[in-house]
């Protein structure tokens, strides 16, 4: 919990998939942390090749504060 600005909780209703609403909300979420002055944003996933498309990378094992782990992933946010 020591990384911030974390992205959480990105689910797309399935009748709704398909329209590039998950990238339209992880660009959303980037802008924000960006407006607020932050130059990077991460989250935690177990999902493999899906945020990789939309320019997170990789950084490493995450650990929760509940003992589970998952992968780590950093992503920049844009500049003015």
């Amino acid at each position: 919990m020591d990384i911030w600005p974390y992205i959480c909780a990105l689910y797309i209703e399935e009748p709704f998939r398909g329209h590039a609403l998950g990238a339209r909300l992880l660009d959303h979420a980037r802008t924000e942390a960006a407006r607020l002055g932050f130059n990077a944003a991460y989250l935690c996933t177990d999902h493999i090749g899906y945020y990789e498309k939309y320019g997170f990378e990789y950084i490493g094992q995450g650990f929760h504060p509940w003992g589970e782990s998952s992968r780590l992933y950093r992503t920049p946010c844009p500049t003015a």
